[in-house]
C-alpha cells in the first residue's frame, strides 16, 4: 500500500513494513532493499591520533587515546547526551587492525556515568567483548570490569567490518531517537541537517534490544561501506567516524537538526503542508553548499570546522569538570 505524494518531488512512501521505500534526505533513493542508503564520499581520512609522535611507546598512545574518549564523555554528558549508565562512545585502539583477536577498542565500564568517566576506568576489548589485559598495563588502567552487551554488539559490530572508522559514537537524544520513530526520518529543512547529512545517513530496522550477535552483520550492512550516520528505528542515532572530532560534530549537527524538525513539526500540528520543504533541485544544492562548508574566505584556505567545535568542547569539559579529574 503507498501513502499519497507528500510533495510533487518527493517519492512515495511504502507503507509495508517488509519493502517499504523511504524518502532519506537530499538525494534520490540509491537501493533497492529496504533500508536505504544515500552515498557519501570519504569524508577525511585522518588517524585516530593526530600528529602522533613517533617515538612514543604503545602504552603511551593507548593513555593519549583513553584521555581523548574519557574527555568525550565528558562532553557528552555536557551536551545531555546520555542515558544514566546507559550509551557508549568508543574508540579503535592504535594499530589493534592486525592483532590476532583485534581490532580491539575501548569502552566505558557499565556503571560508570558519562560525568564520572576518567582515563583511568576506560576498558579495552576485544571483538569476542573479552576485556584486553596487557602485560605492561598502567596500575592505573582499568583491566576488568562489566561490559554492557548491547553496547558491545553495535559497536564491536562497526569496528569490525569499517577499517575507515575508528570513532563510534552511540546515544539517545531524546529529539534525535523521536526522529528515528518515524517513518520519514531526518528532513532537509535546516542547514543543521544539510552539515549531518553530507557525511552520509542510513537507517537499520529496528529488531528490539541489540543484545544479540547475529544482529551485527545486519548494522553493518544497513550502515553500507562509507556512510558515518546511523539512524537506528526506533532506538537513536549512531555516528561512525574516522575521528572522535568528526564523530562529535557530526553528532552535534544531527540532534540541532532533529530538534529544529521537532519543534517545527509541533509548531504546525504535525502538518508537513506548512514545513518548507526545499525542492529536489535545491536539495542538491544544498547538499553540495554543506561540502564547501570550511571554504574561507582567502582563496586556498580551509578551515577545520569539526576539530574547532571539538576543542571547544574540550575547554568546556576541563573547566567543567577539571582536568585532573578526567586525565587520571
Amino acid at each position: 500500500m503507498n501513502a499519497l505524494r507528500l510533495f510533487a518531488h518527493l517519492p512515495r512512501f511504502d507503507l509495508n513494513p517488509i519493502g517499504r521505500q523511504r524518502y532519506t534526505n537530499f538525494r534520490h533513493l540509491l537501493s533497492q532493499k529496504r533500508t536505504r542508503h544515500f552515498s557519501s564520499e570519504p569524508y577525511h581520512s585522518y588517524p585516530e591520533i593526530e600528529e602522533a609522535n613517533i617515538a612514543m611507546s604503545r602504552e603511551e598512545i593507548e593513555w593519549q587515546q583513553r584521555c581523548q574518549l574519557a574527555v568525550c564523555y565528558r562532553m557528552s554528558y555536557m551536551q545531555g547526551w546520555h542515558e544514566n549508565i546507559f550509551n557508549h562512545i568508543t574508540l579503535k585502539v592504535h594499530n589493534s587492525d592486525n592483532t590476532p583477536d583485534g581490532p580491539h577498542f575501548f569502552i566505558n565500564e557499565f556503571g560508570v556515568g558519562f560525568d564520572e568517566m576518567k582515563a583511568s576506568s576506560i576498558l579495552k576489548v576485544n571483538l569476542d567483548g573479552d576485556v584486553v589485559v596487557d602485560d605492561n598495563s598502567s596500575s592505573t588502567s582499568t583491566t576488568t570490569g562489566r561490559v554492557f552487551k548491547p553496547g558491545f554488539v553495535i559497536h564491536s559490530a562497526i569496528h569490525g567490518a569499517r577499517p575507515d572508522t575508528h570513532a563510534v559514537w552511540h546515544v539517545h537524544p531524546l529529539d534525535t531517537t523521536a526522529v528515528c520513530q518515524t517513518k520519514f526520518g531526518l528532513l532537509p529543512i535546516s542547514q543543521e541537517a544539510s552539515l549531518a547529512a553530507k557525511r552520509g545517513l542510513s537507517y537499520h530496522p529496528f529488531e528490539g534490544t541489540a543484545n544479540t550477535i547475529d544482529e551485527r552483520g545486519r548494522l553493518v550492512d544497513s550502515l553500507g561501506p562509507t556512510n558515518q550516520i546511523l539512524m537506528l528505528e526506533n532506538h537513536g542515532p549512531l555516528m561512525a567516524s574516522p575521528t572522535l572530532h568528526q564523530a562529535f560534530a557530526g553528532m552535534f549537527f544531527l540532534t540541532r537538526a532533529c530538534t529544529f524538525q521537532i519543534k517545527a513539526l509541533s509548531s504546525v500540528g504535525g502538518d508537513l503542508s506548512k514545513i518548507h520543504m526545499p525542492s529536489q533541485d535545491l536539495e542538491e544544492e544544498i547538499l553540495a553548499r554543506s561540502k564547501k562548508f570550511d571554504e574561507a574566505p582567502q582563496k586556498g584556505i580551509q578551515h577545520d570546522s569539526d576539530k574547532l567545535m571539538f576543542d571547544y568542547a574540550v575547554r568546556a569539559a576541563e573547566q567543567a569538570f577539571g582536568k585532573d579529574d578526567i586525565y587520571r
